[in-house]
C-alpha cells in the first residue's frame, strides 16, 4: 500500500495530534524484524479490564524500546480494496431470492454450482403497487407475486415473516423504497404517507433495523426522495418535501436510515471514498452514496446501464477488479439479481463473474461484504479520531471518537470500528482502546507485515455461510 494511505483516514484535533507518538516513520530506520531481535532485558506484567468487563490476558512487554504506531491501514489487512453488490429488489421472488443467496452466501452444494460463501445482502419492497404488464418469475408468475412485506398495498402481511427472517440474520440490509409503485400511468400512485406509517410501525414492532434505502422506479414512485431538486426530471421525488401529501423523510430518517441512493447514476467502477453529504429538502442530513450502475453515457447523455446479471461479466471483469486493488478503492455495485425470469436466475456468465470475484475475496485482495457494512466502514476509516500513549513498553491507540460532520460527533460502538486496522512496529505490544478501555482480546488480531509494517486489527466480520433459506406458504 503506498505510504500516503497509511494516514489519511485519520481524523485529527490539533490537541489529539499532540498526543500522537511515532506517527511519521522510524527515525532510526530500523526494520520491524531488526527491532524484534534486539536485546529483552526488561519486562512488565500488566493486566487490564477490557470492554466487555472480562480480565485481559497477562503479557510479558519488552520495554527497552516503546513500539511505534504509524498510522492506518486503509483496509483491513490483507485486503486492498473493498466492494459491497447492491442489488434491488425489482421482480424478486422468494424462490429466485433463496436461490440467489444459496449462490452467493453458503458454501453448500447449489444448483449454481458450489456456494461462494460471500458476505451479501440484499433490498426489499415493503409494498407492490404496480400495475406494469409481464411477469416476474417461470411459470407465467403474475407481477402481484413479487416479493413484498404487505400483499399489494394492504395491511395484509404478505412475506412480512421471512423477510423479518432475512433482515434479523442479514440478508437483507436496504430498503428499496417503501414498494414497487411502478405505474403504466405514470401521473399515478398507490403509495401515500399513511403506507409509510404503517411500514416503519411494522418494522419496529419486529426489531428489523435497516440504515440504508435506495430510490426506485419511475415516476410514480413518489416516495423517492434522494435527487429532488437537482434537475427537473427529479421533481416527482417527493418523499423529502414537507409541502407534499407524500412526505415521510420525518419518519424515515429518525427509524434509522442513514445512508441514501439517490437514484443518480455513475459510470466510476471504483472511488477513494464513495459517501458524500445529502441535504434533504426538508434539511435533514444524511449521507449520500455513489453505485456503480452503468458503463458510459450515449451521444444524448443518456447512461448506458449495465446493473443486470447479464452484464455482471463486465461490472466483475478482471479489469476492474485489478483496478479496484491497484487504486485501493471502494465500490458498490448497482445490480438486479433477481430481475431475470430465467429458471436458474443467474446465467453462466454471471455465475463465473460471481466466482471471480469470491476469488478475489478467498485470496485477500479485495474484501465483499454487505452494502451497510461498506457504507459503515467507510465513515469510519475517514473520520476517526485517536490518539497514542506510551506505558511500560506498550502503545495503547485510543479511539476517541467518530467526527462525523454529517449524523454527529460520538464516541462508536464496537461494531461501528470493526475491520480498523493500525501499522505498527510490534502487535504484540500494542492495545487498542475505546476511550480508555481496551477491546476484549478475542476481537483482535495481529499480522505480518504486508511490505509496509506489521499491524494489529479490531477483527473484521466472520463471514457467516449458515444456509438461512426458508420456505414460505403462499409466496411465490
Amino acid at each position: 500500500m503506498h505510504k500516503q494511505h497509511l494516514v489519511s483516514a485519520v481524523v485529527l484535533s490539533s490537541a489529539l495530534i499532540a498526543l500522537v507518538t511515532g506517527c511519521g516513520m522510524n527515525k532510526s530506520g530500523e526494520s520491524a524484524a531488526a527491532h524484534s531481535l534486539r536485546a529483552k532485558t526488561a519486562h512488565v506484567v500488566y493486566r487490564r479490564t477490557t470492554l466487555d468487563g472480562s480480565p485481559e490476558s497477562t503479557k510479558a512487554a519488552d520495554v527497552s524500546e516503546k513500539p511505534v504506531v504509524y498510522g492506518m491501514r486503509k483496509f483491513p489487512y490483507p485486503y486492498q480494496a473493498m466492494l459491497a453488490i447492491s442489488s434491488d429488489a425489482d421482480s424478486e421472488t422468494l424462490r429466485k431470492f433463496n436461490l440467489v443467496h444459496e449462490f452467493i452466501n453458503t458454501t453448500q452444494m447449489t444448483p449454481l454450482g458450489r456456494g461462494l460463501g460471500l458476505d451479501f445482502a440484499d433490498s426489499f419492497f415493503m409494498y407492490n403497487g404496480n400495475d406494469e404488464p409481464g411477469y416476474v418469475d417461470i411459470d407465467h408468475e403474475p407481477m402481484s407475486d413479487e416479493l413484498s412485506y404487505f400483499k399489494g398495498v394492504s395491511d395484509k402481511p404478505y412475506a412480512a415473516s421471512v423477510l423479518n427472517h432475512y433482515m434479523h440474520v442479514g440478508w437483507i440490509d436496504t430498503m428499496h423504497t417503501y414498494g414497487d409503485f411502478s405505474r403504466v400511468n405514470q401521473n399515478t400512485t398507490l403509495f401515500n404517507r399513511t403506507l409509510a406509517q404503517q411500514a416503519i410501525r411494522a418494522l419496529k414492532e419486529n426489531g428489523d433495523t435497516i440504515t440504508v434505502w435506495t430510490d426506485h422506479g419511475n415516476k410514480s414512485n413518489v416516495d423517492n426522495f434522494g435527487a429532488y431538486g437537482k434537475a427537473p426530471f427529479y421533481d416527482y421525488e417527493q418523499g423529502a418535501n414537507p409541502s407534499s401529501v407524500y412526505y415521510h423523510t420525518d419518519l424515515t430518517i429518525p427509524y434509522g436510515v442513514d445512508f441514501v441512493w439517490p437514484d443518480v447514476s455513475s459510470d466510476e467502477v471504483g472511488m477513494k471514498s464513495v459517501i458524500y453529504p445529502l441535504m434533504l429538502p426538508d434539511g435533514r442530513r444524511v449521507w449520500g452514496f455513489w453505485r456503480y450502475t452503468n458503463s458510459g453515457y450515449n451521444q444524448q447523455g443518456d447512461p448506458e446501464w449495465n446493473w443486470t446479471p447479464y452484464h455482471l461479466t463486465d461490472q466483475l471483469s478482471a479489469a476492474h477488479l485489478a483496478q479496484l486493488e491497484k487504486a485501493h478503492d471502494y465500490c458498490v455495485i448497482a445490480q438486479h439479481l433477481s430481475g431475470t425470469v430465467y429458471s436458474g436466475v443467474l446465467g453462466k456468465s454471471a455465475v463465473s463473474a460471481l466466482s471471480r470475484l469470491a476469488v478475489q475475496d478467498h485470496e485477500g485482495h479485495i474484501l465483499v461484504t454487505r452494502t451497510s457494512r461498506l457504507l459503515q466502514y467507510n465513515v469510519t476509516q475517514q473520520y476517526v479520531s485517536y490518539d497514542v500513549t506510551n506505558d511500560n513498553g506498550t502503545a495503547y491507540i485510543h479511539i476517541r471518537s467518530i467526527l462525523d460532520p454529517v449524523l454527529g460527533a460520538h464516541v462508536p460502538t464496537l461494531a461501528e470500528v470493526r475491520g480498523l486496522t493500525f501499522y505498527t512496529s510490534d502487535p504484540a505490544r500494542t492495545v487498542i482502546e475505546i476511550g480508555d478501555t481496551p477491546i476484549a482480546s478475542r476481537y483482535i488480531e495481529d499480522h505480518p507485515s504486508d511490505g509496509e509494517h506489521p499491524s494489529v486489527e479490531i477483527q473484521w466480520y466472520p463471514v457467516d455461510t449458515t444456509n438461512y433459506a426458508e420456505a414460505e406458504p403462499c409466496v411465490a
